[in-house]
């Protein structure tokens, strides 16, 4: 069809067959106004641009103007070419563009921008402040958005048709799924129009339910606030056992929540409490799947700071616990991208390899009877193959452990820094130092190397008063002594020196960590059940240890680890985790 709208004036001009609504923040829209906006589209072309980002395969992200887009489609067909403003965004920036933008649209739904802001909180990995400061909002209206997202869809959709309001919606999210899905029936049912008031009435009963509750109910039995209590007294009363105190209830409901929260806390790096909202902020780690990241890679990411367990708080899942999952949405995403790549690209190249060889038939190299066969052709087709297959990608592995892991680790490298930096010979020594010197010479600890010289050439101390009974006494030195001193100065750096730049000298060194260290107890203390699980796979102590090695790593944290550490026969001396290693240059 051809385009005939009359042409506004802007920057570009796409195809909009070129556009990809994707994630699409208006999921309804008013069947009426959307054949007005036709109409004026029809008339006076596409006043304003609606906004897209590019995608790197090709084509475009619509962030902006769905209406608009949907209408200028209807009328002129998605081989006309569409005005648009092509912007650089980052999945976050898109999602804000999609809900702050207001131009020429209406305005969104409660419930529109409640999906939205669940998708904003997961692409900030659970951060509320970023997300509501991302969005341009109060924290206060991110936070009643999200609670809305426990409303199941027939009640998200009952409020899109306006058959029910905002406070309907506030009402049955806080209740229990299947208890929302009676209600929705009876308020869409009822001949005459229940109102907020007596729906928080009803609802009420529901939210304190004693037979959903998941702490200790002992102290309830005798309650004067149950009402299963007060069915003896009255002939009209509550069904089943319901509490009345919502404060006492709500209070004692929480506190179950954190008690099962720190009991998984010495086994998982992060244990977090997840509530309505938070659905984008947690997701299971897996190995295969849509969602898989590999085995190596799942391995890897036992020891991330990011990996952990969670307790749910939302009302039909309350109380439920969540282990090995993925508390950073952007890095899963990258892993699970990469893992399809490689598996991709494995399984490409054994479709190639396995592929006939057209390439000696088109050349016409098939032998005839009483003919050699013509061999090289077809063998240099079948190397051919080999060297354009694309060889699976090897998954990253992760390197952001916890702080206090960091800390520990960065403990021992200069540690270990220290000891070989003394044992180096003279020209490395002299190396080390000058390097030192050219590099940042504020690294260098004067006040350790003075300790540690003294101590070395047995002096009492080695500083003066005055920089003429400092060199009188370095002057004094033979020239063993003089060596001895110099070999201190360049192994002694402050601890305030980068590590990159500690690390940097090692690699130069070739120093090796093996040599220095071991797994011993104080790592272990540091690590969680599950870190050290994940270090035991990795160097194969679980399997040194054989059958009771799952009873062990179930059991408690400090039988885990004495059984760890005495596995007999194993060669612990050269087992070092990647959590421990430095990067090689």
């Amino acid at each position: 069809m051809e385009n005939t709208q009359p042409q506004a004036k802007l920057s570009e001009l796409i195809l909009a067959s070129q556009v990809k609504e994707g994630f699409n923040y208006r999921r309804r829209y008013n069947a009426e106004k959307m054949i007005s906006l036709r109409a004026s589209i029809k008339a006076n072309g596409l006043m304003a641009p609606i906004t897209v980002r590019a995608l790197e395969g090709g084509g475009y992200q619509l962030i902006a103007g769905g209406r608009r887009y949907r209408a200028f489609v209807e009328e002129f067909g998605a081989d006309a070419q569409i005005p648009a403003n092509v912007s650089i965004m980052t999945d976050a920036e898109a999602t804000a563009a999609m809900l702050t933008e207001n131009k020429e649209r209406e305005d969104p739904s409660i419930i529109e921008d409640a999906e939205g802001a669940a998708r904003m909180l997961g692409l900030c990995n659970g951060d509320r402040e970023e997300a509501a400061r991302r969005l341009g909002w109060t924290r206060s209206l991110l936070d009643r958005r999200l609670a809305v997202m426990n409303a199941i869809q027939p009640v998200r959709d009952a409020y899109i048709d306006d058959k029910i309001n905002v406070g309907h919606v506030e009402i049955l999210a806080a209740l229990r799924r299947e208890v929302q899905e009676k209600v929705i029936q009876a308020l869409l049912k009822s001949p005459t129009k229940i109102t907020v008031e007596q729906l928080k009435a009803m609802a009420e009963q529901s939210l304190q339910n004693l037979e959903a509750a998941i702490f200790d109910r002992a102290e309830c039995g005798s309650c004067q606030y149950n009402t299963g209590n007060q069915q003896a007294l009255f002939e009209a009363s509550f069904s089943g056992t319901r509490c009345t105190n919502k404060e006492c209830f709500g209070t004692k409901t929480e506190g179950e929540l954190e008690a099962r929260s720190k009991a998984l806390s010495e086994t998982y790096q992060v244990v977090r409490i997840v509530r309505p909202g938070d659905n984008s902020t947690v997701l299971p780690l897996r190995v295969d799947g849509a969602r898989g990241v590999g085995a190596e890679q799942a391995l890897a990411c036992r020891t991330c700071a990011d990996f952990g367990a969670c307790v749910s708080a939302v009302p039909d899942k309350l109380g439920n616990a969540y282990k090995d999952v993925c508390f950073n949405k952007s890095c899963n995403d990258d892993k699970v991208a990469i893992n399809a790549a490689a598996l991709k690209a494995e399984q490409d190249a054994q479709t190639a390899a396995a592929a006939p060889d057209k390439a000696g038939v088109e050349a016409g190299t098939t032998t005839k009877a009483g003919e050699g066969a013509k061999a090289p052709a077809a063998a240099a087709g079948g190397a051919k193959v080999k060297q354009n297959a694309s060889a699976p990608v090897k998954p990253t592995a992760s390197s952001e452990q916890r702080s206090v892991v960091k800390e520990y680790r960065e403990k021992i490298w200069r540690d270990i820094f220290l000891r070989a930096a003394t044992k180096l010979d003279v020209m490395k020594s002299r190396s080390l130092l000058v390097a030192e010197l050219l590099h940042r010479p504020s690294d260098m600890d004067a006040s350790g190397a003075r300790e540690a010289i003294s101590k070395a050439l047995g002096l009492e101390t080695l500083a003066g008063t005055s920089t003429h009974d400092l060199l009188t006494t370095i002057l004094a030195l033979d020239q063993q002594g003089l060596g001895t001193a110099l070999q201190h100065l360049a192994a002694n750096v402050s601890r305030n020196a980068a590590i990159n730049d500690v690390v940097g000298y090692m690699t130069a060194l070739d120093i090796n960590i093996e040599k220095f260290w071991k797994v011993n107890e104080t790592l272990l203390d540091v690590l969680t059940k599950t870190e050290i699980d994940a270090v035991c796979v990795e160097l194969g102590l679980d399997k040194s240890m054989g059958k009771t090695y799952a009873s062990l790593k179930n059991g408690s944290k400090k039988d885990f680890v004495a059984a760890v550490l005495t596995v007999k026969d194993f060669q612990y001396i050269g087992a070092v985790p990647a959590l421990m290693r430095w990067k090689k240059k």
